[in-house]
């Protein structure tokens, strides 16, 4: 079991990083230098993620960690 965790911030949310891409792997047209939205919708799906963000030259693939709520 590996216990790392990736975790990035965007703005005030705090991301668990599930997958990272390198970019080309999602231009499946060779005329074109556009990624497939479809295809990470695909894997952002697969992997469970809700959210995918392009960073540092990667695409990551990403799952919201959600602020704790503490009843008192």
């Amino acid at each position: 079991m590996n216990n790392q965790y990736n975790l990035i911030k965007i703005n005030d949310s705090l991301l668990q990083v599930v997958r990272d891409f390198n970019p080309a792997y999602f231009v499946t047209d060779k005329n074109s230098n556009k990624m497939n939205q479809k295809l990470i919708g695909m894997w952002v799906e697969y992997l469970g993620c809700d959210r995918a963000v392009r960073q540092n030259d990667r695409i990551y693939l990403c799952k919201t960690i959600e602020d704790a709520v503490i009843d008192v």
